[in-house]
């Protein structure tokens, strides 16, 4: 891999776009990142989703005129041209599709939230990625912010974790449903909190919220709430054993330890979420969308 590491991006229609650019290709950014820069990029999107079709052209222009990407049609002219891939389409739907050339190029590849938009789907572009033996990681920036790593980095803070409440926003989109689309950012704040060992879950949804109770193989237990509410907060409270951390994150530079660590990535370090989490996350996802208040048992994935 070269020195400077070129980066290709997929889809156009997200905000994540121009934010990763600026801090790869603007020297002035407070937050560049050297060892890497966006060299080119297709636009893709989705026609059947409003956010995606009406911010593509905004964001494509953004990125060709003010930090200088190369914009090319097809996903295999953006892996040509590429040491490793940013997929960052709105739409989960889009993930598998976009990422098989990207596989089959052997390209280290992030793919932005949500993973993808069904369990078959996330099933299937791990067994691509194993099958080709290709690295490839997804990860929320909520994960990662400094509230969030401060409880996970110092367990001796609080102690063993018995119990976690996570909430945040959830915004329904039909074609991405349930907490595929935008509730993923607090279950992965609640898998950084808890791990990974979901066994069995009961969720209910209406107009203002949707609200999973989780039981972990462990024996502990954890809620979610994902709000459709008047504010948009992200936050938590750790039941732990020393103490009790009641937190409203603070979002700014939100997307920083994201970057840095999808960069790392790229330069050869540990994925630092195992495709096996983010596999049992959408297996989450998928059993809160099936529970309609009823218990509802997460699948054997091994």
């Amino acid at each position: 891999m070269a020195e400077e590491i070129k980066v290709g991006m997929i889809g156009l229609d997200t905000s994540h776009t121009v934010a990763f650019t600026k801090m790869l290709n603007d020297p002035e950014s407070p937050h560049f990142i050297p060892d890497a820069r966006v060299v080119v990029a297709c636009p893709t999107f989705s026609e059947d989703v409003q956010s995606s079709v009406s911010r593509v052209e905004g964001y494509t222009q953004d990125l060709r005129d003010n930090f200088g990407v190369k914009m090319v049609e097809t996903v295999e002219e953006v892996c040509e041209e590429s040491d490793a891939i940013l997929l960052e389409s709105v739409d989960g739907r889009r993930h598998l599709p976009e990422y098989r050339p990207v596989a089959e190029a052997g390209l280290p590849c992030f793919i932005d939230k949500p993973f993808t938009a069904s369990l078959e789907d996330a099933k299937e572009i791990v067994r691509i990625a194993k099958e080709k033996k290709t690295r490839l990681f997804s990860s929320s920036s909520l994960r990662m912010i400094p509230d969030v790593r401060s409880i996970k980095d110092s367990p001796e803070r609080v102690g063993e974790i018995e119990r976690v409440h996570v909430f945040s926003p959830a915004s329904h989109e039909p074609t991405n449903p349930g907490l595929y689309w935008y509730g993923i950012h607090g279950v992965e704040i609640l898998y950084t909190l808890m791990g990974a060992g979901c066994e069995s879950l009961l969720a209910v949804s209406d107009e203002k919220a949707d609200t999973v109770v989780a039981r972990w193989k462990d024996g502990r237990t954890s809620t979610y709430t994902g709000t459709r509410l008047t504010r948009h907060d992200y936050g938590f409270v750790v039941h732990g054993t020393k103490e009790t951390v009641a937190t409203v994150c603070n979002l700014s530079d939100i997307y920083v330890p994201l970057v840095k660590s999808i960069i790392e990535f790229f330069k050869g370090a540990k994925p630092p979420v195992p495709l096996e989490t983010t596999l049992e996350m959408m297996a989450f996802i998928d059993a809160a969308l099936k529970s309609k208040g009823d218990w509802v048992a997460l699948p054997d994935l091994s």
